[in-house]
């Protein structure tokens, strides 16, 4: 079952603008652990990688 639309809420224009900001907070914030993640598992594979068989 979808989640009901947030025009339902019949929020104000400043509590809109609120929720936006808080929405867009924690998508900036998962965004960049995402990333911190993703850097970490490419360091990761290219440390794992000089120990590869066949690459004498």
């Amino acid at each position: 079952m979808k989640p009901p639309s947030v025009a339902v809420l019949k929020l104000s224009k400043a509590e809109y603008i609120e929720l936006c900001d808080t929405l867009r907070e924690r998508a900036q914030e998962a965004h960049h652990n995402a990333r911190a993640w993703a850097s970490r598992a490419l360091e990761s594979e290219s440390r794992l990688a000089i120990y590869e068989p066949g690459d004498n």
